[in-house]
C-alpha cells in the first residue's frame, strides 16, 4: 500500500523546488521543454554518435556483469529514433542511500511508460558520477542496527590527492575488510544475508574503483530490469566529448554572460541560486597530479599551478580529453552531448540548478530535456505502520520536533488531570473518613485510636495505590517514548529523509532480494508527492 506526502520547506525543501513541484508558472517558465512530446520533438532531424556511445556503453555494462536485456536495452540505442531517460547518484559505498535504487526503478518505470506515450525505443540509463571527487561524501553509508540506530559504514582510507572516483580503488583491503564485517555485525544474519554478503564481496574487492564496485553491484541487483549504467569517467566517453569541451572553453564569454543573467532573474523571482561560481570559474576540470578546477585569468587559464593560453589548452584536449571533466553546471549539458536525453528524473537540489543552465542547451545547440522531480519515498515497515497508526502520528510529524510529538502521544494515553484527581479523591476520602469516626465516637470514644489506625490505612493504601500508577505509567511512558524515537530513526534517520540515509542492504536483509521486485512494483516513476510505501502486501 501507498500513500502520498506533500513535499514541504520541513523536509529540506528550496522555494524554487516547492514551486516548479506545484506547478507555479514563476518557477516552470525556467525550464525550457514542457512535457515529454515537446522534448521528444526537438531530436527531429539532430543526430548523434549512436554507434560510439553504444559501443562505450556496452563496454561499460559488459565490465559490470551486466544482464542480457540490459545488453538488449542498449543495442536499441543505435536506433536513429532511441531517446534516453536519466537519473544519477555518486558512488557510493555498498551502493549509496535508498535514494539510489528509487531513482534507479523509477527510471525503468519511466522509460516504458514513455515508450508507449511516443512509440519509439526509450532507454532507462544510471549515470555513475565517475568524475566526481568528492570521496568524504561517497565514502560511507548507513544501515539500521538491532535498536533501530542509524550505524555508519565508512572506508576511511582517503586518495594522496584529490582523484575522479573512477580512478579511486579500494586498495586498503584492511580498511574495505573493516567495512564488511561492520555491516556483517550490524545485520547480523537472517535467511536472505548469506546471499547479500556473498553479492558484497564479489563486488567490492581491492581491485575494484568505487566506481566499478558500485556498477557492479547495481547491475546484480537490478538486472531484471534492463538498467544501463554510465561512467563518464572513461578515456573514449571523454574523447567523444572533446568537441564539447573545446567549445566550453572557446564561449566562455557566452556562456558567464547567459548564467549570469539567468541568475539575475532567478533572483528576481525571489529564489536563490542553488550552485555559486565565481567569475573565474571555467566550468572545466583537468586531472593532472590530481583534479583540479579551471579557472580563467584575463587572457590565460590556470589548473593549480599550470598556465595555458586558450590555444595551448585547446590542443590539450585535442591529445588528452581524458584528462578533461565538467563541473556540476555542465554535467547535465555532457549527458545531453553524448546521449539523446528525452527526459532527465532530478532531485530538489538539481532542479533548482537546472533552472540556472536550461538555457545552455541552447548555446551548445542541444535539445533540452523535459526535466522532472525524481520519484521519493520512505518504505515503512509493518511495525512502523501499527505505530503511526496506533498512534496517530502523520509522518510530517516526524520531521519536526520529536518531543512534541512524544508529548502529545503520552497526553492521549494519560490524562494531565490524573495528579490533581488524585489529590482531590484523597481529600474527599479524608473529609468522609473523619466525618464518619467523628460521628462513631460520639457513643463510643474508646475507638478513636482504632479510627485513626484506620483512617491511617485508607491514607497509605490510596497513596500506595497513586504511587502504582504513576510508576505504572513512567514505565509505559518510557516504553512509549523508545517506540517513537525508534519510529523516528527509521522514517527520518540523522534528521533527514529515509532515502537520503539508509543503505538498501538493510532492507535486503530482512526481506531478501524480491524486495527489489516490491519496490519496482509500488513506485510511481511520476508522482511529485513524497511516497510513504508500506510492506503490508510485501510477500504476497
Amino acid at each position: 500500500m501507498r500513500c502520498l506526502i506533500t513535499a514541504t520547506k520541513a523536509m529540506g525543501y528550496s522555494d524554487i523546488y516547492l514551486d516548479y513541484l506545484g506547478g507555479c508558472e514563476k518557477a516552470t517558465g525556467f525550464y525550457r521543454a514542457g512535457s515529454i512530446d515537446e522534448a521528444a520533438s526537438q531530436f527531429d532531424g539532430r543526430q548523434h554518435d549512436r554507434e560510439q556511445i553504444a559501443a562505450i556503453l556496452a563496454r561499460q555494462n559488459r565490465a559490470y556483469h551486466a544482464s542480457d536485456q540490459t545488453l538488449a536495452n542498449i543495442e536499441r540505442l543505435r536506433e536513429n529514433d532511441a531517446l534516453c531517460v536519466f537519473a544519477g547518484q555518486q558512488a557510493g559505498l555498498f551502493g549509496g542511500p535508498m535514494l539510489v535504487m528509487i531513482k534507479a526503478l523509477a527510471i525503468v518505470k519511466a522509460a516504458q511508460l514513455y515508450s508507449q506515450q511516443l512509440k519509439r525505443p526509450v532507454i532507462p540509463i544510471f549515470w555513475i558520477a565517475g568524475d566526481d571527487h568528492d570521496f568524504e561524501e561517497a565514502n560511507h553509508t548507513f544501515v539500521l542496527n538491532r535498536q533501530t540506530e542509524p550505524v555508519r559504514l565508512e572506508y576511511a582510507s582517503a586518495p594522496g590527492e584529490e582523484l575522479p572516483t573512477a580512478e579511486i580503488l579500494f586498495d586498503d583491503a584492511q580498511q574495505l575488510d573493516q567495512a564488511k564485517t561492520l555491516l556483517r555485525e550490524t545485520l547480523g544474519q537472517s535467511d536472505f544475508t548469506d546471499e547479500l554478503y556473498e553479492l558484497i564481496d564479489r563486488c567490492y574487492t581491492p581491485q575494484d574503483s568505487m566506481v566499478s564496485a558500485f556498477g557492479k553491484l547495481m547491475a546484480a541487483l537490478t538486472r531484471e530490469h534492463g538498467l544501463a549504467l554510465f561512467s563518464p569517467g572513461d578515456a573514449e566517453a571523454k574523447r567523444l566529448a572533446a568537441p564539447l569541451f573545446k567549445a566550453i572553453v572557446s564561449r566562455q564569454d557566452d556562456l558567464h554572460r547567459i548564467l549570469s543573467e539567468r541568475n539575475h532573474a532567478i533572483s528576481e523571482n525571489g529564489y536563490h541560486t542553488q550552485v555559486e561560481k565565481k567569475e573565474t570559474s571555467a566550468h572545466l576540470f583537468y586531472n593532472s597530479n590530481g583534479r583540479k578546477p579551471l579557472l580563467r585569468d584575463g587572457d590565460y587559464f590556470t589548473a593549480g599551478d599550470q598556465v595555458f593560453t586558450k590555444e595551448e589548452l585547446l590542443a590539450r584536449i585535442d591529445s588528452e580529453a581524458e584528462k578533461f571533466s565538467p563541473d556540476v553546471m555542465i554535467r547535465p549539458i555532457l549527458q545531453s552531448y553524448l546521449f539523446p536525453v528525452l527526459s532527465q528524473k532530478a532531485g530538489p537540489s538539481e532542479i533548482a540548478y537546472l533552472a540556472q543552465i536550461n538555457p545552455l542547451f541552447e548555446l551548445f545547440d542541444l535539445a533540452t530535456p523535459y526535466h522532472m522531480a525524481r520519484a521519493s519515498a520512505t518504505i515503512v515497515e509493518n511495525r512502523f505502520e501499527r505505530l503511526l497508526h496506533d498512534n496517530h502520528i502523520e509522518f510530517g510529524e516526524l520531521t519536526g520536533d520529536i518531543e512534541q510529538v512524544i508529548n502529545r502521544v503520552l497526553g492521549q494515553t494519560f490524562p494531565a488531570s490524573l495528579e490533581k484527581e488524585f489529590a482531590l479523591l484523597r481529600r474527599d476520602v479524608n473529609f468522609h473518613v473523619n466525618k464518619f469516626a467523628a460521628e462513631t465516637l460520639r457513643f463510643d470514644p474508646g475507638l478513636d485510636k482504632f479510627a485513626r489506625q484506620t483512617h491511617g490505612k485508607i491514607d497509605f493504601a490510596l497513596k500506595n495505590f497513586e504511587s502504582k500508577v504513576f510508576a505504572s505509567h513512567k514505565k509505559k511512558s518510557q516504553e512509549v517514548r523508545d517506540r517513537i524515537y525508534r519510529l523516528h530513526r527509521a522514517l527520518y534517520p540523522n534528521r533527514g529523509l529515509q532515502e537520503r540515509c539508509i543503505n538498501i542492504s538493510y532492507f535486503l536483509s530482512r526481506y531478501g532480494f524480491g524486495f527489489i521486485r516490491f519496490l519496482y512494483d509500488s513506485l510511481d516513476s511520476e508522482e511529485k508527492a513524497h511516497q510513504l510505501v508500506d510492506l503490508e502486501d510485501f510477500g504476497t
